[in-house]
This record gives C-alpha cells, sequence and structure tokens, in this order.
C-alpha cells in the first residue's frame, strides 16, 4: 500500500477526545478510513449539483421539450405488450 505522512492541525478538544477514545496504533487507519468515507460524499454531492445543474439546462431547451411533448402521446403499456 503506497502511503504518505501528513501533517494535520486540528482542534484541541477535536484531537484530545479522538486520542482518549481511538487504540493508539488504530489512529491512523481510523482517520484513513474516516476521510475515504467524506471523499466519497463530497464526490457524490458534487455529482448531484452538476446533475442538478445539467436538468435545469436541459429544462430550458425548447427544442428538447417539443420532442418530449411528441413522444408523451405513445402509450407505454401497449409498447410493454409488444416487448414481452
Amino acid at each position: 500500500m503506497n502511503q504518505v505522512r501528513v501533517n494535520l492541525v486540528l482542534e484541541k478538544d477535536v484531537w484530545n477526545t479522538f486520542r482518549q477514545i481511538v487504540p493508539k496504533r488504530e489512529k491512523s487507519r481510523v482517520i484513513n478510513q474516516l476521510l475515504k468515507e467524506e471523499i466519497k460524499k463530497i464526490a457524490y454531492n458534487r455529482e448531484q449539483e452538476v446533475l442538478a445543474s445539467a436538468f435545469q439546462e436541459a429544462s430550458k431547451d425548447t427544442n428538447r421539450l417539443t420532442v418530449i411533448r411528441e413522444w408523451e402521446s405513445l402509450d407505454v403499456d401497449g409498447w410493454e405488450e409488444t416487448i414481452l
């Protein structure tokens, strides 16, 4: 596993609590796991923002909306029966 040593600045009370509840040889592993989880959350939220922005832009495209309205008239149930 590739590793890198880092220096961090934490609030004193956060570090003191962390130090008290996490065993000595587990601190790096716990911090690494917490960072992985937080990175996933941040990446997911960014993706959601990009998608929301893209959907909002698409909703303003009048040509796209016209095509969607044309397809709305199709009977979905009829298509499902044909496929099955």
